[in-house]
């Protein structure tokens, strides 16, 4: 069966020009820090803090990786889809927050970002109050 896709609301975090390509911006978003980001291959938003020990992860580059190759044969891959924690250097997708290669079974957040109306926006999943029991 599958999920109901969530309701979510818009929180603006700035003007398309205010961020520079490949360069995290943090906000502080109901008391999570959340980076996003700007790259080649589009916008992300992703939760900063890496799994594995709690790194600021949107503090590490925003970049690709190697795929494993035969000796002196280079196999760049995802350019602009992943961020490289800057504590121990694990790598982590922009899209899916999993890591890469399988070096852990955890995951960070992530959140889709959409540009309305020139200003970028998280979509946040909609917060509702819980009834009293």
């Amino acid at each position: 069966m599958a999920t109901p896709e969530r309701e979510r609301e818009p929180y603006p975090v700035g003007a398309e020009d205010e961020f520079e390509l490949d360069q995290f911006r943090i906000f502080e978003v109901n008391k999570r820090s959340i980076g996003v980001v700007h790259t080649e291959k589009g916008w992300f938003a992703i939760r900063n803090r890496c799994p594995h020990q709690g790194a600021p992860l949107c503090r590490g580059p925003v970049t690709g990786t190697m795929l494993p190759a035969g000796p002196d044969e280079f196999r760049p891959a995802m350019a602009g889809g992943v961020v490289r924690c800057p504590w121990h250097g694990w790598e982590f997708d922009l899209e899916t927050g999993r890591s890469l290669f399988d070096v852990s079974p955890d995951r960070t957040a992530v959140y889709p970002v959409e540009i309305r109306d020139g200003q970028v926006c998280l979509m946040l999943p909609v917060r509702r109050a819980r009834a009293e029991a």
